[in-house]
């Protein structure tokens, strides 16, 4: 009589399942595409002689997603030649659309300030913005100028998710 387990023809078809469940990932969310640091530069208007305060530089690093929403925080701003430090803002907060369509809010801690809302378009490495206001005023970002994509971050997709 046969000592082998009836089952021990199971084990190659087990390791091969195992293999295959490990190279299958769960799908990349929407807003995977927002990952990663975003600069922007205002652009530059040509005087006569150099002047101080003039242009403002913004990154901003988006690192968690969850769905069609994202969040990050400031990691520059420049104002001219004054920086403010990243602590003045709060959690950034924003959004993506089917259509590619963004909205993005940063917050800031002063009193009296209004968070700066963004809504814009993003194609590949360049968000183009559309609108930017803070409460009733104009926003920082002009409309038409870019934030550019200046590094990736890659996902880590958890077993309990990203």
């Amino acid at each position: 009589m046969h000592n082998s387990s009836r089952y021990g023809s199971l084990l190659p078809l087990v390791v091969f399942l195992i293999a295959c469940a490990a190279s299958v990932t769960d799908p990349v969310v929407p807003s995977a595409v927002m990952l990663g640091e975003w600069s922007y530069s205002s652009p530059h208007a040509l005087r006569e002689s150099p002047a101080l305060n003039t242009g403002l530089r913004v990154q901003i690093r988006i690192d968690s997603l969850d769905g069609m929403r994202f969040s990050g925080h400031v990691t520059v701003w420049f104002a001219g030649d004054v920086g403010i430090p990243p602590s003045a803002f709060g959690r950034l907060a924003g959004r993506i659309d089917e259509h590619n369509g963004v909205t993005l809010e940063i917050p800031r801690h002063a009193p009296g300030q209004s968070a700066v809302t963004v809504v814009g378009e993003l194609a590949g490495d360049v968000l183009t913005v559309h609108d930017c206001y803070s409460g009733v005023d104009a926003g920082p970002f002009a409309s038409g100028t870019t934030f550019v994509r200046v590094a990736v971050q890659r996902l880590a997709v958890s077993p309990t998710g990203p």
